[in-house]
């Protein structure tokens, strides 16, 4: 059964990057979305408690590393996605033919925010096609407000992510656990995480110098000129994100290095939306293997 299963999946994925190579990779996206639900209920995996041991090749577990409550009542976890050698998981725009993370954390309790603190993804290009991502190993803290500081945090989170080596393989999984308020598993590894993070656009040397946007019979294009102290280096490049709804997304097109200067673009297809709000939109720019990320596009 197990032997027929993998044989069903593979002539699945051929067929995907068959069809990727004729027709635009946005609608071939859309248009794929019930063979990705097809294929994340082939491939569920659900954890009771703080560590999910998985089934799934090339997936070693998905956990909850507990970490620890600070001075300010903020706890301080982290989800911990493991892989086999070789395997690597995405970043939150992850590039051709990459699957985004996306995590659910409303059965949750005592939780009043949460936010996520990503690492500097590393990026890959292979075959031609540039990914953005995390090899073997994919830690991401996350920053919660309890309602009630006095109590323990009850998280779980449903994550829906992919991986990929030779093939790709959407995941969907949860784990659960409680946050103690008195607790320092792992808060070690969480630091040297933290220390990676993508740095803020304000922390820069760069800075954002002009920001256009032009309406387009289908959506916008954005712009984005930015001016480093120094020249950037020639791999630099930039990506756009804005908060994406059902069938809306987002093509990012090739940056522009000019000595200072960096142009990123992209054009965004918004179902039914007739006004960009610059401060909604986000860029991150990558380079010489740092990451820092802009919150609006203002200038």
């Amino acid at each position: 059964m197990a032997e027929k299963t993998i044989a069903f999946i593979q002539i699945i994925i051929i067929q995907y990057y068959l069809l990727l190579s004729i027709m635009p990779l946005m609608l071939i996206f859309n248009r794929m979305k019930k063979l990705m639900i097809l294929l994340i209920l082939l491939f569920n995996t659900s954890g009771s408690s703080a560590y999910s041991q998985s089934p799934i090749i090339g997936l070693k577990s998905v956990d909850i590393i507990r970490g620890w409550r600070q001075s300010n009542d903020v706890h301080i976890a982290a989800i911990n996605i493991s892989m086999e050698k070789g395997w690597k998981t995405y970043w939150r725009v992850p590039g051709v033919g990459g699957i985004p993370p996306l995590f659910d954390w409303n059965k949750s309790k005592n939780i009043k925010s949460i936010s996520k603190i990503w690492p500097t993804p590393n990026i890959y290009n292979e075959y031609g096609l540039r990914t953005i991502g995390y090899k073997e190993e994919f830690i991401l803290p996350i920053k919660i407000k309890p309602i009630d500081q006095k109590k323990p945090i009850y998280l779980e989170a449903t994550i829906d992510f992919g991986i990929c080596a030779d093939v790709c393989i959407p995941i969907q999984t949860t784990v659960e656990a409680e946050l103690p308020v008195r607790t320092s598993i792992g808060k070690n590894r969480i630091l040297e995480v933290l220390d990676r993070a993508i740095i803020s656009g304000s922390e820069s040397p760069i800075k954002v110098i002009t920001c256009d946007i032009i309406p387009l019979k289908d959506g916008f294009e954005v712009k984005a000129t930015l001016e480093n102290i120094a020249s950037f280096n020639e791999n630099t490049f930039g990506v756009i994100e804005y908060p994406e709804k059902p069938n809306s997304w987002i093509s990012q097109k090739t940056s522009l290095v000019s000595g200072n200067q960096l142009e990123v673009i992209a054009t965004l297809y918004l179902d039914g939306t007739y006004f960009v709000d610059r401060s909604n939109l986000n860029l991150t720019v990558f380079s010489s293997n740092k990451a820092f990320e802009f919150d609006g596009c203002l200038s």
